[in-house]
């Protein structure tokens, strides 16, 4: 097998005793294998830099990238407190290069994108390229240029997959984890190319609701009017409520009834998450969104939910074909743990029902996913979710 892997979790309280433990749990479980690669994933108080430079005196040549999570996800279920370290060992076959783009708002999320495509590409001339992972600060609004950037130098229908870290619904610092640092306003990614074997799945489980609108007025990620009135008043008008109402309800609104955006060509809704209302009427929301753009208000249940968790899986065992799935990735929106409560766990469950009880399985609960939609003719372009749980299956 071309690939090996080492995880470790350690929930200890202790951020220093809980690196040493993820690490030497890590280290057995990959066993003397060399080691290539490290990635990252702690709960929000397991993200300090403090914590990377313990691992990286353990690792001080091996490459380390990752983000902080509202949540780890591992075989063993969901923890909102805890520490997940991931080990490769590459032995044939397998190339890989990892790059970093920092203060991303003073140069612009697309110019950040373009940076970390022109650094992930140096050094891989001549090496097929097969895919990308990506992970990005939940905070910055416009992720999607982060996106169109890295796009513009890998390809327009590349495979990019990925999650935006998350702090828990603090809102107030998330963090990409980056060789021994900690960061914020930045994004890091890896290039994997040679001989890897993988497949894809992501799914919302959101449908429709009513009849087909238009985007009149928006720029960026801010929608001014739909159907020549302002955005709110499509959601006035459905939830029977004021303006000041719809305010005080706005988390529950976003995750039960994103804005869903019509794409032609593409399978799914790309959804919309509301961050906030203006006091015109507007709506700021986590991802841009085009003017003339064909939208619908969306709702979501907690079986649809779990069925969208069935049919990624499906996706990723379809994409892996003969392969044997060795590491799991899910990069699981925050807004489904908070629609689906205690049920969460079923998630989980509905994936091993497709892939397999002994699958391993690593994640975070994110604040946004960055991965294709599945598109009718081809592998389709990648964007940044909001909702979905996103899957990357990585084949022996």
């Amino acid at each position: 097998m071309a690939i090996k892997i080492g995880i470790g979790l350690s929930v200890d309280r202790e951020p220093l005793q809980a690196a040493q433990e993820a690490l030497q749990q890590a280290r057995i479980s990959i066993g003397q294998e060399p080691i290539s690669l490290a990635i990252v994933f702690g709960s929000i108080d397991m993200s300090s830099s403090s914590i990377l430079r313990e691992i990286k005196s353990y690792l001080p040549n091996i490459p380390l990238l990752g983000a902080s999570g509202a949540a780890v996800i591992l075989n063993q279920g969901i923890f909102r407190h805890g520490l997940l370290i991931i080990f490769f060992s590459f032995l044939q076959d397998i190339y890989f290069n990892t790059a970093c783009a920092q203060e991303i708002k003073s140069k612009t999320p697309l110019a950040a994108g373009w940076e970390l495509g022109e650094n992930l590409l140096y050094g891989f001339k001549g090496i097929r390229r097969d895919l990308s992972m990506l992970f990005c600060d939940g905070l910055i609004e416009n992720n999607q240029d982060i996106l169109n950037g890295l796009q513009e130098k890998l390809g327009r229908s590349f495979p990019i997959v990925g999650g935006s870290a998350a702090d828990n619904l603090r809102f107030s610092h998330t963090y990409v984890y980056f060789n021994q640092d900690a960061l914020s306003d930045a994004a890091c990614g890896i290039i994997w190319g040679g001989k890897l074997n993988f497949g894809l799945g992501t799914k919302h489980g959101w449908y429709p609701l009513g009849k087909p609108r238009f985007v009149t007025k928006a720029a960026g990620n801010i929608v001014y009017e739909i159907d020549g009135v302002p955005a709110a008043k499509l959601y006035e008008e459905y939830l029977a409520c004021d303006r000041a109402h719809l305010q005080k309800e706005l988390n529950r609104v976003s995750t039960l009834y994103p804005l869903g955006v019509y794409l032609p060509g593409e399978e799914e809704y790309l959804l919309r998450n509301i961050l906030s209302i203006g006091e015109d009427g507007s709506l700021l929301l986590q991802g841009d969104i085009a003017e003339n753009s064909q939208v619908r208000l969306m709702i979501g249940t907690k079986e649809s939910c779990l069925n969208a968790a069935r049919q990624a899986s499906a996706d990723v065992k379809k994409g892996l074909g003969e392969h044997k799935c060795i590491l799991l990735f899910v990069f699981d929106s925050f807004s489904r743990y908070v629609l689906l409560g205690r049920q969460a766990q079923e998630e989980l469950r509905c994936i091993k029902e497709v892939l397999g009880e002994d699958v391993p399985l690593v994640g975070i609960y994110t604040y946004g996913e960055q991965a294709p939609l599945k598109a009718i003719n081809y592998q389709g372009r990648v964007y940044a979710h909001n909702q979905t749980i996103t899957m990357l299956g990585i084949g022996g």
